[in-house]
């Protein structure tokens, strides 16, 4: 953003088409434009001008950008009295840019505030942090934004400042930016939170009919639904947990998101079928149609059906399943490690991602089941399976009391190739119980039991991550742990590979379109790119000789012995039949500057839809023309690839893109979710990439090969919950996983590996012992080395989600691999100095039998008696003690 941009706290929130809240919604609103005058108008350098103009109530400034640097026009708000914001828990905007620029599709703009109290004491003059909320707003259309401050430091705000970015693009251009509503929101005590909305608390209608009948488990779980679709009861081993009442709505609910308004229950019928509970619903006041039915299983209750659009027009719907829950302190678990009470300004506890393109102000959970616990008393979790793509939100909502699951849809009046309509969409929901003496821990072992076929294991041993050339160049690579080898150059190299172990994995980047702009002495504009590539796949020939002359041409391009120019137009015409469009009905295309590429290093990168129903797409064109001849060359060179890498899956930009493009809806397998900008149905751009691994997965897992993904980076993205089950190896290009804990949880005990590319501190190597991670290229091999024998017992013993022990104090991590005869108990000290942890045995979970405890490395008998030990760690240490029976 700015110079100082990397020490705020970016906060990437949605934009919506409509108001949030119900229109009766109870808040109290600071208007922060309603005079224009207490604004003013600067940039940080460059030449571009700017000028404020506005009435009472509205805001609008003119920019004439210079172009190529950015100059960071902005407009602000300075006070000479520090404000007090805290009662204030939103902020609202209705906001326009315009632009008569064709190459301007889209500008940034983020909203920055400055508190008192988060001056900077190591920076010359002391400057406020920055702290802020920032969007990307399509040119020449009305949106509202909104943002929750939770994260915002606002205690004493002395300035607010609207950065109105010039770049892109860097030629210069004017353009318009109108303010018609900016405000702060505080939620008055008759407010409801309600999935990230405000509603009335007269809004939120609950009911409680008669109950109709119940379904339960074998491990004592009971479901009882009431005649009007409510959640009567729900118990464990005979006690109830939870109960309906006329205040909140339970059991199945629906939302209208663009016509706005309350979520509502279903209603229509309920009724006993065998063991089990059908509900069905014409719900003719919002146009839909609901079809449940609710089954028991040994250890889960199933509720699965469909919503339907009945007024043949495109919806964005919201489902929704609550569970009411007991009065009482019920936790609500972000994770394995971490579980929380209080729901603090925002009304609600989940664990979401947050920024994307998709869904109910672009938000969604990362897991794939959530889990709240009473302590002592119960253990409840809801879930979603991982081989069915949806867009969820799983919530706790202390307030009203209930535990739901949210699922975002949108419908359109037509069908798919296969003759499904996409009108309706399927959805399935699981309720089970946990333990609530493990928490998260124990709701994540049960998802395992349910679904072994998620997380089965395909490589016979995990290792490190070694990218391009020889493996054999570099010495020790194979006592230092090294297992995948990524991109390896040339047949010699892959038969060492074959020869001693590590698994040669042939490299595609499987979602792009890569296209030299070499020629170019700037930036070419989005018109340029694309029309190249319109000219490249019609067989231009003055084009196709100009690209010919370039060191990059294009990626990617068959490697069949064909001339290269029809290689390049059988590229071009594949990627234009695939390319997914943004809300301007245009492909996502990013001009830059490449390293890979030569000369200039100018080129385009394209994004694309794998949907494999595509005919003759990208999908195709990556299997069939890209893949496939490339491990056949390899065979009769002598060698053979063990697997597939699949180079920035989700990246780019990718894992938060939706796509507007109609003619491919056709083609979705997947359910349609609808955009958070504007409501329209889209396609989520990663469920397109997941029909196509799912089908590669199913192929190259029937000839023994294997999936890495190169799938995180800056962060760990949500959309892996549903990749998670045909991929093999996850790969980080980073120092680490940004959520190491997301990882381990959706890999269960598949190989997880990280690419630092330059070494790291000493400390930093040992800690991937406690999460089971390879350390990959770039780190020291010999500390690589010394690491690595403990670090394969871990991953060969394997494992496991209930720790079995609990450590002071509390700043102390701890994960268990293995069980039985031998235990290892990973610990690790975050802090900077020395402690002394205490670690409690759960022998209900270990075993009763005495145990030896030796600290490793080294070799160190720990001091463990009847139900613990004792362990030294240094500052930042990581140590694994094992317990092994006498």
């Amino acid at each position: 953003m700015h110079r100082h941009c990397s020490l705020g706290s970016t906060v990437f929130v949605c934009m919506c088409a409509a108001l949030a809240p119900g229109l009766c919604a109870p808040v109290d609103r600071l208007n922060l434009i309603d005079d224009p005058g207490q604004w003013t108008v600067g940039i940080d350098r460059g030449g571009t001008k700017m000028t404020l103009a506005g009435q009472d109530g509205s805001l609008s400034v003119d920019v004439a950008a210079d172009g190529v640097e950015e100059d960071y026009p902005k407009a602000r708000r300075a006070f000479a009295d520090p404000q007090d914001w805290r009662p204030y828990a939103r902020m609202r905007a209705r906001l326009r840019v315009v632009c008569e620029d064709k190459t301007v599709r889209r500008k940034q703009i983020a909203f920055v505030f400055y508190d008192e109290q988060t001056r900077l004491p190591d920076y010359p003059g002391n400057p406020m942090r920055q702290q802020s909320v920032a969007h990307s707003v399509p040119v020449n259309r009305w949106v509202d934004v909104s943002g929750w401050l939770m994260t915002i430091h606002r205690a004493t705000i002395r300035q607010l400042d609207l950065y109105l970015y010039e770049v892109p693009p860097v030629n210069p251009h004017q353009y318009r930016w109108e303010l018609a509503k900016l405000e702060l929101e505080k939620v008055t005590g008759e407010g409801v939170v309600f999935d990230t909305q405000v509603f009335g608390s007269d809004e939120l209608k609950g009911g409680v009919g008669k109950p109709v009948g119940s379904v339960r488990t074998e491990d004592g779980l009971a479901l009882t639904l009431g005649s009007r679709g409510e959640v009567a009861g729900v118990a464990l081993d005979g006690k109830l947990a939870g109960a309906a009442n006329d205040a909140y709505p339970t059991g199945l609910l629906v939302r209208d998101v663009a016509k706005g308004g309350p979520p509502v229950m279903v209603g229509g019928e309920v009724k006993q079928t065998g063991d089990g509970l059908e509900h069905a619903a014409d719900i003719k006041t919002l146009g839909l149609g609901v079809h449940a039915t609710y089954r028991t299983y040994p250890t889960h209750v199933e509720i699965a059906g469909t919503v339907a659009d009945t007024r043949g027009e495109d919806r964005a719907v919201t489902v929704y399943f609550a569970l009411p829950v007991a009065e009482g302190g019920w936790q609500w678990w972000d994770s394995m490690s971490s579980a929380r009470t209080e729901a603090g300004e925002v009304g609600e506890l989940s664990c979401v991602e947050t920024g994307v393109g998709y869904g109910l102000e672009g938000c969604h959970s990362k897991y794939p089941l959530g889990a709240v616990t009473l302590p002592g008393s119960f253990g409840l979790a809801l879930a979603i399976r991982m081989d069915e793509p949806v867009v969820p939100r799983i919530v706790y909502n202390p307030k009203l009391r209930l535990f739901y699951l949210a699922l975002d849809f949108g419908l359109v009046p037509e069908r798919r190739v296969d003759g499904r309509p996409l009108s309706e969409a399927p959805f399935r929901i699981l309720l089970y119980r946990h333990d609530p003496a493990w928490g998260f821990r124990s709701a994540l072992q049960r998802y395992y039991a349910l679904f072994p076929e998620f997380f089965t294991k395909r490589t016979t041993k995990d290792g490190g991550w070694y990218v391009w050339g020889d493996m054999s160049k570099t010495e020790g690579v194979l006592e230092a742990g090294f297992g995948f080898h990524w991109g390896p150059v040339g047949a010699d190299a892959i038969k060492w590979d074959n020869a001693n172990g590590p698994l040669a994995l042939f490299y595609i980047e499987p979602e792009t379109y890569q296209q030299t702009m070499e020629d170019f002495d700037r930036a070419p504009t989005f018109d340029e790119v694309v029309a190249r590539l319109r000219k490249l796949a019609a067989g231009d020939e003055q084009e196709l000789t100009q690209v010919e002359a370039q060191p990059y041409r294009v990626y990617p391009l068959s490697p069949t012995g064909d001339v290269l120019r029809s290689r390049i137009e059988e590229t071009c015409q594949t990627v234009l039949k695939s390319l997914s469009y943004d809300e301007t009905g245009q492909p996502y295309c990013t001009p830059g500057q490449f390293g890979w590429m030569g000369k200039s290093k100018w080129g385009a990168i394209l994004a694309n839809n794998l949907a494999p129903g595509i005919p003759k797409g990208k999908g195709w064109l990556n299997r069939d023309r890209i893949i496939e001849p490339s491990l056949q060359q390899m065979e009769e060179a002598g060698a053979h690839f063990d697997g597939i890498g699949l180079d920035s899956f989700g990246g780019y930009g990718q894992a938060n893109r939706v796509n507007y493009r109609r003619e491919h809806f056709q083609y979705a397998d997947y359910p349609l979710s609808f955009s958070a900008l504007d409501h329209q149905p889209v396609q989520v751009a990663a469920f397109g990439a997941v029909e196509w691994v799912r089908d590669l997965a199913k192929d190259m897992h029937g000839r023994g090969k294997v999936l890495m993904a190169n799938c995180s980076w800056g962060t760990t993205p949500a959309w892996l919950t549903f990749a998670a089950p045909y991929l093999d190896i996850f790969g980080a290009e980073a120092t680490q996983f940004a959520d190491p804990d997301f990882i381990r949880a959706i890999a269960y005990r598949k190989a997880c590996t990280d690419l630092p590319y330059d070494p790291r501190p000493e400390w930093e190597v040992p800690w991937h012992w406690l999460h089971g991670i390879y350390p990959g290229h770039g780190n020291d091999v010999k500390e690589m080395q010394r690491c690595d024998g403990l670090l394969r017992e871990l991953t060969t013993a394997g494992w496991e989600p209930i720790t079995g022990a609990r450590v002071q104090p509390d700043q102390v991590r701890v994960e268990r691999f293995g069980g039985g005869d031998h235990v290892y108990l990973v610990l690790h000290n975050p802090a900077e100095q020395a402690v002394s942890a205490q670690v409690e045995l759960d022998r209900a979970v270990l075993g009763a039998q005495a145990r030896t405890a030796v600290v490793q490395p080294g070799g160190e008998t720990a001091d463990i008696g009847g139900d613990g030990a004792s362990v030294q760690l240094g500052a930042r240490a990581t140590v694994a003690v094992v317990l092994s029976r006498k």
